[in-house]
Order: structure tokens, then C-alpha cells, then sequence
């Protein structure tokens, strides 16, 4: 991974759109403080729902993948996260283990903030808990949206709302949103998209012919978000594949 300077690293985190983002900037030094620089490797764990904690995670550069222990049988890829993005504040909050698992899907530059000296920064200032509060309440509103879009009946309009998620380019926004490109497998996105791996083939052949993505061997990447949105929406917009007619379905990427 090229080097990064350490302001280039404290401006994609301090400037994002994430609740890190909004928080005030006397909380982001004294957190950032405390932070060392890891660099993580393409498959490399981060932390399982297994262990005892987890320290807090500030994405810099690259791509993690996020697993749930939820559920009865699979334990499928729920979503991907970048630049600007944090993890482990559902253990910090909870004092449990952590409810997700986290791994590196790209070499990954990382922030990470031992657990106890983020318990120690909160005893001095308790009032920063409502941060985390925050984030949490930010997590369940993305949880919400990933799992609305699920609902969507309009197979197009459900893989247009998905691939705008994963990739990034819904609020909040990666740091970097024209870095518009995700790694993974069409098994992978099929199962986050909730359609049949031949359904994701056809509705892909026509995204990728319409000029709105662009793919290549075990990744996506997004050319025109405007237009992907308008697919979300149900929007009738050149490059839309469908041509549906304009107000067919409430916008999913409201900012």
C-alpha cells in the first residue's frame, strides 16, 4: 500500500460524512490521539463475534467486509464498508462481545483505538458518550435502509439501491466517492442483492450496457451514480434500462 500522510490519514477521517464526521472536533483530536496505524492484508480478520472485545476501527483506506452471527444456518456478507467508516462501537457501547464480524476485503489502512483507551477518554468526559449514541443510532438506520431495500418488489430497482449502498455512494458517503468500485464475487452480490445469480447476470449486462457500471473479474464499479439512482427511484432517465415511468417508487438516496 502507498504511504499516506498521517494529515491526508486525519482528514478522510475527520471530514467524513459518517458520525465521526459530526462530531466535535475536541472529541475527533482526543480520540485520534490515541489511535495507532495498522495495515490490514486482503482476508485478514479484524475481529470475531467470538472474542471477548473489540477496539475501535477508523477505515482510512480500502475495504472491509462485515458478517452477522444473527440468523439460523448461513452467515452470508452483509455489507461492505470505506474510507470513513468505523467499526467495533456496537462492543464499546454494549462492554459484550462483539455482534459482528470483520475482516479485511482489501489491504486495508486502519485506525484502530484499543477499547480501553476509549473507556478511559469517556470517564474523563462522559458527555461524549452521546457520540457513540450517534453511531449507533446511525448503524440502525443503515441497517434499516439495507433491509428496506430487501422489501423492494422491482428486482432493477433492488440491485440499483444495493450497488449504491455497498459501493459507498449513499448517504453516508465513503470519504473518497469517487473510488465508486467494490470487490466481490456475483454469488457474493447476489446474495446481498437478494436475486438468483442469473438475474443478477441479466440486470448487470444491462446496467454495465445502459453505461451506469462498468464490471470486471470479482468486482463493480459504478460510472454513473445519478443514473443508478434514478433505476433506484423508479425514475424515467436516460441510461435508465427499464424506462419507467418517472414516480414509480419513493427515492431510496435521499441526502
Amino acid at each position: 500500500m502507498d504511504p499516506m500522510p498521517i494529515d491526508e490519514r486525519l482528514r478522510l477521517l475527520k471530514q467524513s460524512e459518517v458520525w465521526f464526521g459530526k462530531a466535535p472536533a475536541e472529541f475527533q483530536d482526543a480520540l485520534l490521539e490515541r489511535c495507532q496505524w495498522r495495515t490490514y492484508s486482503a482476508g485478514q480478520v479484524i475481529y470475531r463475534t467470538t472474542d471477548t472485545h473489540s477496539d475501535l476501527y477508523g477505515i482510512v483506506d480500502g475495504t472491509v467486509e462485515v458478517f452477522s452471527r444473527f440468523g439460523i444456518g448461513d452467515n452470508p456478507l452483509l455489507h461492505l464498508l470505506h474510507e470513513g467508516a468505523w467499526v467495533g462501537h456496537g462492543a464499546l457501547v454494549s462492554g459484550r462481545p462483539p455482534p459482528l464480524s470483520v475482516s479485511a476485503r482489501t489491504e486495508a489502512r486502519i485506525a484502530v483505538v484499543p477499547q480501553r483507551a476509549a473507556y478511559e477518554l469517556l470517564a474523563a468526559r462522559p458527555e461524549w458518550w452521546r457520540v457513540f449514541a450517534i453511531a449507533m443510532l446511525e448503524a440502525v438506520a443503515i441497517t434499516a435502509t439495507a433491509y428496506s431495500d430487501m422489501l423492494i418488489p422491482e428486482k432493477e430497482r433492488r440491485c440499483a439501491c444495493g450497488l449504491l449502498r455497498i459501493t459507498g455512494l449513499l448517504p453516508p458517503r465513503r470519504s473518497r466517492p469517487e473510488r465508486a468500485q467494490v470487490t466481490a464475487t456475483q454469488e457474493e452480490l447476489a446474495g446481498i442483492l437478494n436475486v438468483s445469480r442469473t438475474t443478477l447476470w441479466q440486470i448487470l449486462r444491462q446496467f454495465e450496457g445502459a453505461g451506469l457500471i462498468e464490471q470486471s473479474y470479482g468486482s463493480v464499479r459504478v460510472l454513473r451514480p445519478a443514473g443508478l439512482e434514478a433505476v433506484a427511484r423508479g425514475s424515467r432517465e436516460r441510461g435508465d434500462p427499464r424506462g419507467t415511468q418517472a414516480g414509480g417508487g419513493q427515492s431510496r438516496t435521499r441526502s
